[in-house]
């Protein structure tokens, strides 16, 4: 059952990765047509909030994806310490 739950938590990394991927890709490809549809250097301000605003919420998602790497570390020390032990107190 061990191999089971360390192979579905290792799944679910990968598909998390994955689709991080496909949502920086998106933001990058966002960017680039801003960016490409400019005229010299006079970007219209409307045109770089919205970049600015993309930047903050990919930073947002960059936490977002470094806290749940966070957490499949530790389910993982946990799973692997874990050895089928009783806690103190449980019978």
């Amino acid at each position: 059952m061990f191999s089971l739950v360390a192979l579905l938590i290792i799944f679910a990394a990968v598909i998390g990765s994955a689709a991080m991927v496909g949502i920086l890709a998106y933001f990058l490809s966002r960017i680039r047509r801003l960016e490409g549809g400019m005229p010299g250097d006079q970007a219209p301000r409307q045109l770089t909030d919205q970049m600015d605003t993309m930047v903050e919420e990919l930073m947002a998602l960059q936490g977002e994806v470094n806290n749940l790497s966070e957490r499949l570390d530790f389910t993982e020390k946990l799973l692997m310490t874990g050895d089928g032990e009783a806690e103190p107190g449980d019978s």
